[in-house]
């Protein structure tokens, strides 16, 4: 029986010692500056705007539901993904990922006291089904007391972001008679957010900026009357299905017991086109894979390199979590040198990098500073959040970087689209990447320490969205 996946999710997950990832050899480099410099040259930005294009558009015009989770589109783009690094002559499997709810977005509308005030539906959100109106009530955070405090039966409930989940404060309002709820954000902006999972325990719940939050807030500490109708629409496809797309490139014949590097960028999208969310990142995975299957450095790779497309990563990084499990389930957890995540390269005007926290390790965010910093490029700054897919990597221990082109307007609207691409921040991007894998190619590898028992904790993801930088 499939188990459920969620946003909010507890992952087992082995703890595993860091290694002193690579040393320099005495030996000369296994892969010369010259083939690097070669190499480069043979990147095309072309190839990866076609990729980008086709899979966010269709016979010219932008597909408005491209490739989300648990619908066909998806299920069409991860075959497209893995003919390619077939194409390529990387060894590639579809790993299936079970359980999932496919959820799209049809669009909500909101009025204040027949003023209308944009939003936008979380996922997962129940629908309204016809226009839902009551008073506004402010909740606070919406804890378990606030909302108890609140008096809520038959209202709806403003309740701002922060403390406890999305999914949380929407069900202590449910549990507390409303029939709907706001949410407004806690940084300048937009709320997009997820409720993690298909719940009936819930009500039509939607995201809102925090100017327009405080202005309610304000409305309602003031004793004004605030009368709210609010209309969802969503269509839901539960238990349906995603896929990891996997393309590997062993390291060379000679090498003995060699580690493995993963590459990865996840490839669905929410109702929108997603040409920078993700199939930027995407599409650049799939030319590095190109690039790096060349003779020249395939015959030469002192590490497996494997590509992965991850699926389900826009309901709470699904894909990319059940990909980890089996890695540590496996054991060959302990045997992955590092992981690079990109994820929206093609729209803003400097890179930055993540990782989950500072206890994190950061191997292989050094490497990325020391070359972004040797290329020239501008660097907006390094930050902290677990919101993509290589968050349960390093909640297993596994050195990862988390790679982003700073900042995108358009995030996750149907203004997401090829033509906002900047082809200067794929070709940064692919060269950035490209650039690492070869240094990693140039040291060598220590194999790491295995613990002495794998010791489990829970890690819970927070539910939450890319922060505003």
């Amino acid at each position: 029986m499939s188990k459920k996946k969620k946003i909010c999710v507890v992952a087992a997950s082995a703890v595993i010692v860091a290694p002193m990832l690579f040393t320099t050899p005495a030996s000369a480099s296994s892969v010369s500056n010259g083939i690097l410099s070669k190499i480069e040259r043979q990147l095309s930005v072309n190839k990866i705007l076609k990729d980008i294009e086709r899979l966010s558009m269709e016979d010219g015009q932008n597909k408005d539901n491209a490739r989300v989770t648990g619908f066909e589109g998806e299920h069409e783009a991860a075959k497209y993904i893995q003919s390619q690094f077939k194409k390529l002559g990387l060894n590639s499997e579809l790993k299936t990922v079970d359980g999932i709810d496919g959820f799209i977005d049809e669009g909500s509308s909101l009025t204040i006291n027949n003023q209308s005030v944009t939003v936008k539906t979380l996922t997962y959100s129940q629908p309204t089904n016809q226009k839902l109106e009551g008073e506004l009530v402010y909740a606070k955070t919406g804890t378990e007391n606030e909302c108890k405090e609140a008096n809520l039966q038959g209202k709806i409930a403003l309740i701002q972001r922060g403390s406890i989940s999305f999914a949380d404060k929407a069900k202590n309002a449910y549990n507390n008679g409303a029939v709907g709820v706001i949410i407004y954000n806690n940084a300048s902006g937009m709320l997009n957010g997820t409720l993690g999972e298909l719940n009936d325990s819930v009500v039509p719940t939607v995201g809102m900026s925090l100017e327009d939050g405080k202005v309610l807030v304000d409305k309602v500490n003031a004793g004004e009357s605030v009368n709210v109708s609010m209309e969802v629409n969503t269509i839901v496809k539960p238990n349906s299905f995603s896929y990891n797309v996997v393309g590997e490139l062993p390291a060379h014949k000679n090498v003995k017991n060699p580690q493995t590097l993963v590459v990865g960028a996840h490839f669905d999208s929410v109702s929108c086109p997603g040409a920078n969310d993700n199939a930027s990142g995407t599409a650049t995975i799939l030319e590095l894979a190109r690039l790096i299957s060349q003779p020249e450095v395939k015959n030469k790779l002192q590490y497996n390199i494997k590509f992965v497309a991850f699926g389900a990563e826009e309901i709470g990084l699904v894909g990319s979590k059940e990909y980890v499990e089996q890695l540590v389930q496996s054991g060959e957890a302990e045997n992955i040198a590092g992981m690079i995540n990109l994820d929206m390269v093609g729209v803003g005007n400097q890179v930055v990098t993540y990782n989950i926290d500072d206890n994190a390790s950061h191997k292989i965010t050094d490497i990325a500073h020391e070359n972004i910093n040797e290329l020239g490029y501008k660097f907006g700054g390094h930050f902290n959040s677990g919101s993509s897919d290589h968050a349960p990597f390093e909640a297993a221990g596994i050195p990862s970087v988390f790679i982003q082109f700073d900042k995108d307007p358009y995030y996750h609207t149907d203004e997401d689209t090829l033509d906002k691409i900047d082809p200067q921040n794929i070709k940064e991007t692919a060269t950035l990447v490209l650039n690492m894998l070869m240094d990693m190619q140039e040291k060598s590898p220590n194999k790491p320490n295995k613990p002495n028992k794998k010791q489990f904790k829970n890690i819970e993801f927070e539910n939450e969205e890319m922060p505003s930088l």
